[in-house]
């Protein structure tokens, strides 16, 4: 995580420095024109352009001991996109794709291409969505492919997705574990749960857990009652600018499979609503957000740097 610490001093700082100047200059209207300029002016859903829906991402992290017999460093570019292929007027009802690419060190590939759609509901507090996707991973040491499909809740809150995977998996035969030399066929369940930090509406408390049909090495499910809460996956994100994210924590249990990952958008999602240089503190202790903003929002595990199901 130390490496963690070290881009969030580097773009937080500069955040801060902006969201205070922001203040001082506000009737001078030089600020918003330079926010305008680096992304920071929130995004209206109806307004949102193509361009600002892809992403460019770097991640840096370890492969989880559980598969293999030393952490193993990985990094991995990415581009995602997610774009609509049909959303109703009213933007109650929207029919999406997305699709991601990425290469470790240039050597190794990785895509990833699904659907779904989502449901607001009248009352606006509430989307439903569904989805199917396939994903074929080749992670230097880490190789998995096969179809995915996901359904999720989103409140002005918080964000439920459960999602199911059917994967054919094996590890690199130098780096193996002994019950890792062949393939093998591997169903994975996931739940995963965002919610808001209180109080500060541009950060994200990221949970998860997955559970594997088959045992590799050890039991994968145990008991809520015993020690299965040190399998669970941790994460945070934050928005510091309307086109910059920083995302970090641990996969499959604490101080396991640590990541840190940087996300550059080419201009503002309209789902990236609130970030730091808006503001530190929100208005309230937790910020409902509308919905309509995240019609497009990219989907749970389903970005090609998301490796948070195999651990």
């Amino acid at each position: 995580m130390k490496r963690f610490i070290s881009l969030l001093a580097l773009v937080v700082l500069p955040a801060l420095a902006w969201s205070a100047d922001a203040v001082t200059q506000q009737s001078s209207g030089y600020a918003d024109k330079v926010k305008s300029c680096v992304c920071m002016t929130p995004t209206n859903p109806r307004d949102e352009c193509m361009l600002s829906r892809i992403d460019l991402g770097v991640d840096f992290g370890r492969l989880p001991s559980r598969l293999v017999k030393k952490d193993k460093k990985y990094d991995l570019w990415s581009i995602n996109t997610i774009q609509p292929i049909y959303r109703s007027d009213d933007m109650h009802n929207t029919l999406l794709g997305f699709l991601g690419i990425g290469s470790a060190k240039w050597k190794k590939g990785a895509w990833n291409i699904g659907t779904g759609y989502r449901h607001l509901t009248a009352s606006a507090d509430h989307m439903f969505g569904v989805g199917v996707s396939y994903r074929h991973f080749d992670l230097r040491h880490l190789h998995f492919r096969g179809p995915q499909a996901y359904v999720e809740w989103l409140t002005q809150y918080t964000t439920l997705t459960l999602g199911r995977a059917w994967y054919r998996m094996h590890v690199s035969e130098h780096a193996q574990r002994n019950f890792l030399k062949d393939k093998h066929n591997l169903d994975v369940t996931s739940l995963d749960l965002a919610f808001q930090f209180p109080g500060l509406p541009w950060t994200q408390v990221l949970v998860g857990r997955s559970w594997f049909q088959e045992k590799i090495g050890r039991k994968c499910f145990k008991s809520f009652h015993g020690n299965s809460f040190k399998k669970l996956d941790y994460g945070l994100r934050f928005n510091i600018f309307g086109c910059l994210a920083l995302e970090g924590g641990y996969l499959g249990g604490w101080g396991n499979g640590a990541f840190v990952r940087l996300i550059l958008n080419i201009g503002r999602p309209a789902s990236n609503e609130y970030t730091l240089a808006d503001g530190i503190l929100g208005n309230e202790v937790f910020t409902p957000r509308d919905l309509k903003n995240y019609t497009l929002a990219p989907v749970a595990r389903e970005r090609i740097d998301s490796i948070a199901q195999i651990k």
